[in-house]
């Protein structure tokens, strides 16, 4: 009989645990050097906190959208692609433009050692006039491949009706 007690005893006291402990909230403990400290277990001077459930939301399970997603963000990304190679072209045509441009000293460039014969100099003076005008040519080009490739992008995420 007394073992039966005890057990009754132990019951309850294990269920009365279990209950607080199910219903145990959030405490927050500030000691003497600021610390805080964060638990699930009641202390001396803590506060317990009166937090917002937390809500969890299934994803959505409409397929076509995620579908459409990832092809849109595949395109964005190629089209990011294609943006930065041109640019980096853009970039270094400028680059050897000017470096073409300061040689060419607007149709006076020093001579060279090596041209010692004036047909020399006026032969490298019109291949850097030929040069400057082929990068020029070359950069507009890539400038305006540039522009058709933004409205491109700028078309395609227009929505359709």
């Amino acid at each position: 009989m007394l073992k039966n007690k005890f057990l009754v005893f132990c019951l309850s006291i294990g269920s009365t645990l279990l209950i607080n402990t199910v219903q145990a909230g959030i405490y927050k403990h500030v000691d003497q050097n600021g610390k805080v400290t964060y638990s699930n277990i009641p202390s001396t001077n803590a506060k317990q906190l009166d937090l917002q459930p937390i809500v969890v939301m299934p994803p959505p399970t409409n397929s076509g959208s995620i579908d459409e997603r990832i092809i849109q963000r595949r395109e964005s990304m190629k089209f990011e692609e294609q943006r930065s190679q041109l640019q980096s072209k853009i970039t270094e045509e400028e680059k050897r433009l000017n470096e073409v441009k300061e040689e060419y000293k607007d149709g006076v460039p020093d001579r060279l050692g090596s041209e010692r014969n004036y047909q020399r100099y006026l032969d490298r003076v019109e291949h850097l006039r030929k040069e400057i005008q082929t990068r020029e040519n070359s950069l507009n080009a890539l400038r305006s491949e540039m522009q058709g490739l933004v409205e491109k992008k700028q078309d395609s995420t227009k929505p359709t009706p």
